[in-house]
């Protein structure tokens, strides 16, 4: 009889712990299980597409660097004209365009002008004068374009307009003392002899002084038609003060 406290308190011990072991083992099925972090250098691989799109655009990069390289080699740079500029020059060719003619006259005076110049153009001052195109010309293929485009879109002879141009000219003809050659191209204004003779006095003085005391100046006769009244006229005001004309 002594001994029956404890048997009930180990009775009810067991009891306890069975209850307190179901409760644990319901609650850890409604628990979901905690995953476990990935080990060290384990990483979630990234999109191929983005990869892609890297790609696509370097190869883009690329190809643009290529294509403005290659453009830029192909213009002339600044420096490079300026130092055509800066080589001195033993002769001097002038295209003085007086009125526009046909694409195919054009082409043909430009291309033998090409040819007077030569390979070694370098060493040439090269301007072309027109109501289109004042300008100067580090070049015989520039010099050509330029004669076709002036020839072209140049404007119906005038006598006003006319004198400018000889104005210009004979002021930068006379600006050095380089041999010249100097292409009349396009027609003369059809007007009586005297007052052409009278509205080129100037223009052909200056062109004799040049011509006889700076350097030699050779007047090349590309004027359409040449045999035209107003054409012979105006080229013979040259040949009276003894400046040649080549026809």
């Amino acid at each position: 009889m002594e001994f029956r406290p404890f048997v009930h308190w180990q009775m009810h011990s067991f009891a306890l712990q069975s209850l307190i072991n179901t409760n644990k083992e319901a609650m850890e099925e409604h628990v979901t299980p905690r995953e476990e972090p990935k080990e060290h250098g384990q990483h979630i691989p990234k999109p191929k597409w983005a990869w892609k799109a890297i790609y696509l655009f370097l190869v883009i990069l690329g190809l643009s660097s290529g294509i403005i390289g290659l453009v830029y080699r192909q213009l002339p740079k600044k420096s490079e004209v300026l130092a055509k500029r800066k080589i001195p020059k033993i002769r001097s060719v002038y295209a003085l365009i007086l009125s526009p003619i046909s694409i195919n006259k054009a082409d043909s005076i430009s291309r033998a002008i090409k040819k007077d110049i030569g390979k070694d153009s370098i060493v040439v001052k090269m301007v072309v004068g027109g109501t289109a195109v004042y300008k100067h010309c580090t070049s015989a293929d520039e010099f050509r374009r330029l004669i076709d485009t002036a020839a072209v879109r140049a404007r119906t002879a005038d006598i006003e307009i006319q004198n400018l141009l000889h104005s210009k000219i004979v002021d930068i003809i006379t600006s050095d003392t380089l041999p010249a050659r100097l292409y009349v191209i396009g027609s003369a204004p059809a007007m009586p002899a005297d007052e052409l003779r009278m509205r080129m006095r100037s223009t052909v003085e200056y062109l004799d002084m040049r011509n006889r005391e700076m350097g030699r100046l050779t007047i090349v006769n590309a004027l359409e038609p040449k045999n035209s009244n107003e054409n012979l006229v105006y080229l013979d005001f040259y040949k009276r003060v003894g400046i040649e004309v080549e026809e």
